[in-house]
């Protein structure tokens, strides 16, 4: 399979510890309302110290938000994922529904490191991150999307375990 360039290279917009409502107001137009309403879930959830457990998680009450999430379950140190919920929007984009597969198998060997290294990066300093990029790791280098990840724990205040992503598309 040939990859094509990225087209979007992947940028860091923000990475940070506030609620929406105290977000700076450049990184607020940089969201999306879905994201902002997962960031305010995220924290409500969230305990005093540390990270909110997984089983916390209700993806009811997001439910409105669902086709635009993708809960990935952190292998180890990070050196792998797995797609544990793939909302629909994000399926249609990458080209399939990549629930329970891990992104070894299906991502583009030249950007696998990158990905592994947000991980890790994700796993050493867990606050919610915007970021943007594009698809190009699923042979979709033209779908631009901003996303935020934040990170929950198996038990509440544990280590990262799993990363929830809300996607907004720009294309």
């Amino acid at each position: 399979m040939v990859y094509p360039l990225t087209i979007q290279p992947y940028r860091m917009i923000w990475k940070g510890s506030c609620k929406p409502q105290d977000l700076p107001e450049t990184v607020a137009r940089e969201m999306s309302e879905a994201q902002r309403d997962v960031l305010g879930y995220w924290y409500r959830l969230k305990p005093v110290q540390g990270l909110p457990a997984r089983s916390r998680f209700d993806p009811l009450e997001v439910w409105t938000r669902v086709a635009s999430i993708v809960l990935l379950q952190v292998l180890g140190d990070g050196e792998d994922i797995v797609f544990r919920l793939v909302g629909q929007d994000f399926a249609e984009r990458a080209g399939s529904n990549l629930r329970g597969v891990r992104l070894s198998t299906v991502g583009n060997p030249d950007e696998v490191p990158q990905i592994q290294d947000a991980v890790k990066d994700m796993i050493r300093d867990p606050r919610p991150v915007l970021s943007a990029g594009s698809l190009s790791t699923f042979d979709r280098g033209h779908v631009g999307y901003r996303r935020l990840a934040v990170a929950f724990a198996e038990q509440d205040g544990g280590p990262v375990a799993h990363i929830l992503c809300c996607y907004a598309f720009e294309s």
